[in-house]
């Protein structure tokens, strides 16, 4: 339930960063538009999405170092 509530985080965060960076992009740029402000979502989340995927990554490749932290 951890890793999910923290995907869905994640998840939250990245689609609110490519709304804003896209709000500001038809702010700057003469396409006001409907299709260009969804254009701008999917480039600004396909951008972020590696970093969906360094948490998920990280969690099975650093697990290991837990134990010592811990002293087991």
């Amino acid at each position: 339930m951890n890793k999910t509530s923290r995907t869905i985080i994640t998840l939250a965060v990245v689609l609110a960063g490519a709304m804003l960076a896209s709000a500001l992009m038809l702010k700057f740029t003469p396409n006001d538009s409907w299709l260009a402000f969804i254009g701008w979502i999917v480039f600004f989340v396909a951008i972020q999405t590696p970093f969906l995927f360094v948490r998920s990554a990280q969690d099975g490749c650093m697990a290991w170092l837990a134990r010592f932290q811990k002293g087991e």
